[in-house]
């Protein structure tokens, strides 16, 4: 079991509030990663997770145990860090043993699980090695390894695979996941890069500012992103996000901003400030004057080309539209020159929208979708 319940935790420094009333559950068997940019208290989570830290306010719960005045030693859970950790002056084996011998585990059962840690993650050839004989992906696994070899309830990695390179960091970040789904054991996750969010978790809590701006599904924090900080968050390149005007025009609901026009569908709203978001995918690029340039329904952006970025695969063309840059991924072999006029569009169901002034999201209310008035609702932050 490692089911692990936060409830309402803040940490503050003399101060400085570096997490504020975070609250969530991790199911047991959940891979949950804490994501987010520099400072935004992911790390100061994990460690008050981890014992490492004591929280300002708030209680953590493991298994329906209170244990938010334990001890770090006291939570079976295991921790892997940034740098590794390694006794330079163990071997491989020996690094591996310690935590066990710690707990003064039989000699033959120390051996035992040593042995099947290690061809676990592939580095029964390096036992007799010391950390420095180790390649960094190397001691990554060895770091890993020594957390698995206590059989804890949860693991608990503070962006392990930071000082890795790219393709080493590709490769381990596929272990990690199959590790996981091997293992069937919880695993809270810290990372600012959202590549290794998306491709790892089964649950995403994204934070801002020490608070929790989303919690859910990779797929649900970017298909349905809960605000503006997650929808310019998430995805490469962001989120196009653009002020525009939610009103009714000639019997739909429109949106409206300059150089820009969507029409969402029959109805009629109050009129209020809103930012629209558009994913660079789901933005389409057409000459103007072109048939496909005048969707029915859907948003239509007249603009004029900046510039286009080969990514070998595709290309990011990056457009002025209004007092906006807009970025579209679009097919390599398209030739769009700067300065081309060029008119985007983009399908109704592609358009998020959100308050200007909270920054939440807005959610059409299905059971007044047919009355004479719209009515919108924003979700909470969690999922």
């Amino acid at each position: 079991m490692g089911r692990l319940v936060l409830n309402q935790l803040s940490r503050s420094f003399k101060n400085v509030s570096a997490v504020k009333n975070v609250s969530l559950t991790v199911e047991d068997g959940d891979f949950l990663v804490l994501l987010g940019p520099s400072g935004c208290g992911k790390t100061t989570l994990l460690r008050m997770i981890a014992g490492l830290l004591e929280p300002t306010s708030g209680s953590l719960e493991l298994d329906g145990t209170d244990i938010t005045a334990a001890p770090s030693k006291k939570r079976d859970l295991a921790m892997v860090f940034q740098s590794y950790a390694l006794y330079p002056h163990l071997s491989v084996a020996k690094n591996l043993a310690f935590p066990l011998h710690v707990r003064r585990t039989d000699k033959q059962e120390v051996k035992k699980r040593v042995e099947a840690v290690a061809e676990m993650v592939e580095i029964g050839h390096l036992l007799d090695r010391k950390p420095k004989e180790l390649s960094g992906g190397q001691r990554q696994r060895v770091a890993v390894a020594r957390a698995l070899v206590r059989e804890p309830k949860a693991f608990l990695m503070d962006e392990p695979l930071s000082n890795l390179d790219a393709k080493l960091r590709t490769a381990t970040r596929q272990e990690l996941a199959g590790l996981h789904k091997r293992l069937g054991a919880t695993f809270i996750y810290v990372t600012h890069d959202q590549v290794e969010a998306m491709t790892m978790a089964t649950k995403i809590a994204l934070l801002n500012g020490g608070q929790l701006e989303q919690l859910g599904t990779p797929e649900e924090l970017y298909d349905k992103p809960a605000s503006v900080f997650a929808a310019g968050f998430l995805g490469s390149p962001a989120t196009n996000l653009i002020d525009a005007e939610l009103s009714t025009s000639n019997g739909s609901i429109t949106v409206m901003a300059p150089s820009l026009e969507a029409v969402l569908w029959d109805g009629q709203t109050p009129q209020r400030d809103v930012v629209l978001g558009i994913r660079p995918e789901h933005l389409s690029i057409h000459a103007p004057g072109s048939s496909a340039a005048a969707p029915s329904s859907g948003a239509a952006l007249r603009g004029i080309v900046d510039l286009s970025e080969n990514l070998g695969s595709e290309q990011v063309i990056y457009c002025r539209v209004g007092g906006n840059r807009v970025a579209v991924r679009a097919p390599r072999g398209m030739h769009w020159e700067p300065g081309n006029a060029v008119v985007l569009s983009a399908d109704a169901r592609n358009l998020h929208l959100f308050d200007r002034v909270s920054g939440r999201r807005l959610e059409w209310q299905e059971d007044a979708k047919h009355a004479s008035s719209a009515s919108w609702a924003q979700p909470a932050a969690s999922a």
